[in-house]
C-alpha cells in the first residue's frame, strides 16, 4: 500500500468560526494507481490534496506514506519526501519567471544536490519527453500556457518521482491543451508512476482508473472502474 489514511480531520479557524475541511476521511492508493479525487470547490479535495502532499498535516487521524506515519516524521525527512517521491503539477504552474525553462525543470535537482550537468542531462531529457527540447532557453512568460504546464509536468518528472499529484491540472488551459495534458498524465501511469489528479471536471476524471468523490469534508464514494 503507497498511502493509506484513517479517521483524517482538518479545521481552520477563519476568526472566531472553525471550518470543518475535513472530517474522517479513510482512502487507500496502490502504488501504479491512476486515481482521480473528485469535487467542487469548497468540497475538501484542495485540503487533502495538501496533506497527501504533505504540504499540510491533519489535526487528527492518521496518514501512511509507504508504510510511514508522516506525523511522526521530522519537517527534514517530510521536505525529502516532496523532493524525491512526489512530482507536483499545478493548476498555475508554479513556474518562476525569471528562470528559464530549463532551469525550472532542474530545480527540484537543485534542491537535491544533483551536479549542474548531470541535471542539465536529466531536465533535458525530461522536456524531451513532453516536447518542448526546443524551448531550453525559455522564460515561462514566452510560452503558451499549454507549454507552460507541459514545462511543469517535465520539472515533475525530471526528479524520477514515484507519485505525480496533479491538482486541476487543465484548469486554465484550453480544450486542445487540456487534452493533451490529460494524455501526458495516461502515459506517465502506464509508465508506472502513481497519478492522484485532483480535480472538478468529470470528464478528466473518467481518465482515471478509480475515482474518490469528496463532498463537505468527507469520502461520499468510491467507484472502481477497469483502465480503458
Amino acid at each position: 500500500m503507497l498511502i493509506r489514511t484513517e479517521h483524517l480531520c482538518r479545521t481552520y479557524k477563519n476568526g472566531n468560526n472553525e471550518v470543518k475541511a475535513l472530517s474522517d476521511v479513510e482512502l487507500n492508493i496502490d502504488k501504479g494507481e491512476y486515481v482521480a479525487i473528485v469535487g467542487s470547490s469548497g468540497s475538501g479535495k484542495s485540503t487533502l490534496m495538501n496533506i497527501l502532499g504533505m504540504l499540510d498535516l491533519p489535526d487528527k487521524g492518521e496518514y501512511y506514506f509507504e508504510n510511514n506515519n508522516v506525523r511522526f516524521l521530522s519537517d527534514k525527512k517530510l521536505s525529502e519526501i516532496r523532493n524525491e517521491k512526489i512530482g507536483f503539477i499545478f493548476q498555475s504552474f508554479n513556474l518562476i519567471n525569471g528562470m528559464t525553462v530549463l532551469e525550472n525543470v532542474s530545480l527540484p535537482l537543485l534542491y537535491r544536490g544533483v551536479p549542474l550537468s548531470k541535471r542539465n542531462k536529466i531536465a533535458k531529457e525530461a522536456l524531451k519527453t513532453v516536447g518542448l527540447e526546443n524551448r531550453l532557453t525559455h522564460k515561462p512568460s514566452e510560452l503558451s500556457g499549454g507549454q507552460q504546464q507541459r514545462v511543469a509536468i517535465a520539472r515533475a518528472i525530471a526528479a524520477d518521482p514515484e507519485v505525480i499529484l496533479a491538482d486541476e491540472p487543465c484548469g486554465n488551459l484550453d480544450s486542445k491543451s487540456g487534452k493533451e495534458i490529460m494524455d501526458m498524465l495516461s502515459r506517465l501511469n502506464k509508465s508506472g508512476k502513481t497519478v492522484i489528479l485532483i480535480t472538478h471536471d468529470e470528464n478528466a476524471a473518467k481518465r482515471a482508473g478509480r475515482i474518490i468523490r469528496v463532498a463537505d469534508g468527507t469520502v461520499t464514494e468510491e467507484n472502481k472502474k477497469a483502465v480503458p
